[in-house]
C-alpha cells in the first residue's frame, strides 16, 4: 500500500489509476483495482484518534469500540473499489454533515473529558472535508464512466440490546433515496441479502426496520450526484462480540465470502438492467 495525499489521491482518480493508498496520513484507505460500476464503503470501520485527542476522550477504548463498526472493511474487502475511514466515528463522524460531525455527546455520554479548542475541531473538520473530497472525485469519474452507478454502504448495529427485539441480520436504509426511480434495485438487493446462508444464524433482511439510511454519506451523493445510488446496508454483529470487540472467525469468514459473492452478483445484474433504474 503506498501512501498519498489528497491532492495526488484525487488526481490518480481523475486519471483513472488503479492503486491501494492509505491517504491523508493514514485517515482513509483507498483501493481501485478497476473502475466497476459499483464501489464498496466502510466509514465508521475506523478506530484511530489522533494524538492529543485520545487523552482528552472521556471514554474507554472499549466504549469507542462499542459503537464503531469494525470489521465492516473486512466484509467487502475484496471488491474492485472500497474505501475505508480509519479515524474513529468518535473524532468526527463522517455519516453526519460538516455541522454535527464532532460529538459532545453520543449516546448518553459525554465524549470529551474538556472541550475541544476551535484549532482541534477545524482539524477534524477538515479531515471530514478531505475524505468527501476524495469520495466525489471517484462518483464523479465513475459516472463519466458508467450509466448508473451502486454504492454499497456498510456499517453494522448492536442488537444485545434491552427491547431490541427480532431483528433482522441485514437492514437496508431508504429514506433518503429516490424509491420511485430505484425501488427494483432496492429490492433486488434485499432479495440478494435474504439468501444468503450462515452456519446457525437466522439470516433475514428488512428495509427500514431498524434503521432508516439517514447517514451523511447518502445525502452527500443524492445533492451532487444524478447516476449513483447509495445502498445504506447494516448488519447486525453477529460476527463479533458486541461488548468486548472480539471478532468470531469462523462466522467472520462465511460471512465475507456471502457478502462478497451477494454484491458481485447483485452489481452484475444491475449491470446487464435488472431491477435498474432508467435515466430519465
Amino acid at each position: 500500500m503506498t501512501e498519498m495525499s489528497i491532492d495526488d489521491c484525487v488526481a490518480a482518480i481523475r486519471e483513472r489509476k488503479t492503486f491501494h493508498a492509505s491517504v491523508n496520513d493514514g485517515a482513509l484507505s483507498v483501493k481501485i483495482e478497476d473502475y466497476t460500476h459499483f464501489v464498496c464503503t466502510a466509514i465508521h470501520n475506523g478506530h484511530r484518534l489522533r494524538s492529543g485527542l485520545a487523552e482528552k476522550c472521556a471514554l474507554s477504548e472499549a466504549e469507542r469500540l462499542r459503537e464503531e463498526d469494525p470489521y465492516t472493511a473486512d466484509i467487502a474487502a475484496n471488491m474492485p473499489i472500497t474505501v475505508v475511514g480509519n479515524d474513529s466515528r468518535y473524532e468526527y463522524d463522517l455519516n453526519r454533515a460538516s455541522e454535527t460531525c464532532v460529538y459532545e455527546e453520543a449516546w448518553g455520554q459525554q465524549v470529551w473529558r474538556e472541550p475541544l479548542s476551535e484549532d482541534e475541531k477545524a482539524t477534524s473538520l477538515a479531515k471530514h472535508s478531505a475524505f468527501y473530497t476524495v469520495l466525489g472525485a471517484l462518483y464523479e469519474r465513475l459516472e463519466s464512466m458508467h450509466p448508473q452507478v451502486l454504492a454499497y454502504d456498510v456499517h453494522s448495529y448492536n442488537y444485545r440490546r434491552p427491547g431490541m427485539g427480532d431483528v433482522p441480520l441485514f437492514n437496508i436504509g431508504t429514506e433518503q433515496l429516490d424509491t420511485q426511480r430505484w425501488q427494483a434495485v432496492i429490492d433486488s438487493w434485499a432479495d440478494r441479502l435474504d439468501s444468503i446462508k450462515l452456519p446457525d444464524i437466522e439470516v433475514r433482511a428488512a428495509i427500514n426496520e431498524v434503521f432508516y439510511g439517514r447517514g451523511y454519506q447518502a445525502t452527500f451523493v443524492g445533492k451532487f450526484f444524478r447516476n449513483t445510488l447509495v445502498l445504506p446496508t447494516e448488519l447486525k454483529k453477529v460476527f463479533m462480540d458486541e461488548l468486548s470487540g472480539e471478532p468470531y472467525p469462523d462466522v467472520l469468514e462465511v460471512l465475507q465470502a456471502e457478502f462478497e459473492q451477494a454484491i458481485s452478483e447483485h452489481a452484475q445484474s444491475f449491470a446487464r438492467g435488472g431491477g435498474r433504474a432508467s435515466s430519465g
